[in-house]
């Protein structure tokens, strides 16, 4: 276990470095700019504009940094050559990526946390009380943060940078279109079609099941049964998905 502690606090601190605080900063300006200069125009709206504007944000922000680092971690390894020096120690590549992939977790984790601290507090300053309601959105998001890296950490096992980038934007594109591919297959005469809308729908990733911003802008009742669902959906899919990195990541010969 403490191999893979250390690979994680190093994945950590060396992505740390690529000046992550900026971004805290960015979604700061940003909230505040949206909150003054949308006020007037929001007829009224503006506290679900402004939970709105700053959930939306953060997701995107998480997810950006998702696939910039992560779409890195192996191959940034490869090319300064330090793949070598660690597969040359008693080291599993198994506990490789998953340190590599807990490494990366915290620090958006953190970028996260730190962003949802701070779209309270704008919200404290513009209404004058907190909304702990949109805090249930935060686990969630990491959810949809842990599927999208295990996706980058399985392409990154055995493709390039660029490949690995390019994936993680086509999953995250799929995996909120997922309900409109089911309905397609729900809606479609072809019967070929449909079974393979259907096995598509299944097999690839529904990060919809993590969207809560909707219910929690509009304070709409969320289920725990639907709560539930979508964490064990979240777990059992990285699980999966960092289970494939590591058998094709075992198998891979570097040279």
């Amino acid at each position: 276990m403490h191999r893979v502690w250390a690979i994680v606090e190093n994945t950590f601190k060396e992505s740390l470095r690529q000046r992550i605080l900026n971004l805290l900063i960015i979604f700061s300006i940003l909230l505040i700019v949206v909150s003054i200069f949308l006020e007037p125009f929001a007829l009224g709206e503006s506290p679900k504009i402004l939970r709105d504007f700053g959930l939306v944000v953060s997701s995107i922000f998480g997810i950006l940094v998702v696939i910039i680092i992560g779409s890195s971690l192996i191959h940034k390894d490869i090319e300064k050559r330090t793949i070598y020096t660690v597969i040359t120690k008693p080291v599993k590549r198994g506990e490789i990526i998953v340190g590599k992939f807990l490494g990366l977790f915290f620090l958006i984790a953190v970028l996260e946390l730190g962003m949802t601290a701070i779209h309270q507090v704008v919200i404290f300053v513009y209404e004058g009380s907190f909304d702990p309601y949109l805090l249930i959105a935060f686990p969630f998001s990491l959810l949809e943060v842990m599927v999208l890296l295990g996706i980058l950490l399985l392409f990154s096992s055995f493709s390039s940078t660029t490949m690995t980038s390019i994936m993680g934007i086509i999953f995250f594109i799929i995996g909120h279109g997922s309900p409109d591919l089911k309905l397609f297959a729900d809606q479609t005469k072809v019967v070929a079609l449909k079974y393979l809308a259907y096995i598509f729908y299944y097999i690839l990733p529904n990060l919809e099941n993590f969207n809560l911003r909707i219910d929690l802008v509009y304070k709409l009742p969320i289920h725990t049964d639907q709560l539930l669902f979508s964490l064990c959906y979240g777990l059992i899919y990285t699980i999966l998905l960092l289970y494939i990195s590591t058998l094709i990541f075992e198998r891979r010969e570097f040279k």
